[in-house]
């Protein structure tokens, strides 16, 4: 053996190989957290059999007929939990509902057109509470992912589900958000009414990954809320498979790289729109009417926000 053969002590070579079999053993766990291919149906965007540089012919059949698919100007796809009702019934009782909002009420209907996706994953026994079967029933806006295991490490394949789903229906945007993100609609709907409909990519995208495991550094939006135009959504399904299996998880810094390989590998350059558009607390006082998204917004505060952005109210400062 090499290190025996340098003379090492029998004691240095027994540690340095216990933590070589240490490493190996984190790699090999940390690989075993990653969703294998063959774990997941061929519907699955993100791991499916087929991807290459040529539309599948499902996705061909997305892209079809356009004029008879329901239009929207925005469609949101927001990861969720089962578990996690009172955060949907809240989104759907204050930013979701377009019809409360004051400031579009005299816009255009195809801008106040808005399709949200809530995306689950199976549960892990395959049952849900009866709580949960009632709100699938009463909700067309909630969409359960066949194959994909429920759980904090899927969020990238939701996403990714939601990408391609999304092509069903005609929109102008496609926008990913979180389910304890309060969205400043009206300010976001009509600042999108005079952004580019090609192209576009926009968010707070001032975070930057990469530059580990061969992967170059590039930069990406924040995963609370960002957005793309459709026809880089089309685009990005045209990539080749080895961009899409990738081995890092954050859902965020995967859709930045999906952007950055279109602008790197192709000859279609996407803009990527650096704004600060995301807000995080705490919100004791300021303006609320700056920022598209804000994050960590719980179920119980959302009516109390709603009200102040639709009446336009600046919080006094407080000590507290």
């Amino acid at each position: 053996m090499f290190l025996l053969r340098n003379g090492l002590p029998p004691w240095i070579v027994k540690f340095v190989l216990l933590l070589v079999s240490i490493t190996s053993l984190l790699f090999i766990l940390d690989m075993d957290k990653l969703p294998k291919i063959s774990e997941y149906s061929q519907e699955y965007l993100a791991i499916q059999s087929g991807y290459s540089s040529e539309l599948s012919n499902d996705l061909k059949h997305l892209l079809e007929s356009d004029e008879k698919k329901e239009k929207y100007f925005l469609l949101i796809a927001i990861p969720t939990m089962p578990s996690h009702f009172t955060q949907r019934a809240a989104i759907r009782a204050t930013w979701r509902n377009v019809s409360r909002w004051s400031a579009l009420r005299q816009e255009e209907e195809h801008f106040k057109r808005i399709k949200v996706m809530f995306l689950f994953g199976k549960t892990q026994f395959g049952e849900t509470s009866e709580e949960f079967q009632e709100e699938l029933r009463d909700n067309d806006d909630m969409y359960i992912i066949d194959g994909l295991q429920e759980g904090r490490l899927v969020l990238k394949y939701k996403v990714l589900w939601a990408l391609k789903q999304s092509l069903s229906f005609d929109y102008d945007y496609f926008i990913k958000t979180d389910d304890d993100i309060f969205v400043n609609l009206p300010l976001m709907t009509m600042s999108l009414m005079t952004s580019p409909r090609q192209r576009f990519y926009t968010g707070s995208c001032m975070h930057v990954y990469g530059g580990f495991g061969g992967y170059p550094h590039w930069r990406y939006c924040s995963g609370g809320g960002y957005v793309l135009s459709r026809d880089v959504v089309i685009e990005i399904h045209k990539l080749p498979e080895q961009v899409h299996q990738v081995k890092f998880r954050p859902e965020d810094a995967y859709t930045g790289w999906l952007v950055n390989r279109l602008n790197t590998l192709t000859e279609y350059k996407v803009k990527v729109f650096t704004q600060g558009l995301l807000k995080v607390g705490p919100y004791k006082c300021g303006p609320f009417t700056h920022h598209w998204f804000y994050h960590h917004v719980r179920s119980g505060k959302m009516e109390t926000f709603f009200q102040n952005i639709d009446r336009n109210v600046y919080m006094e400062c407080t000590d507290s």
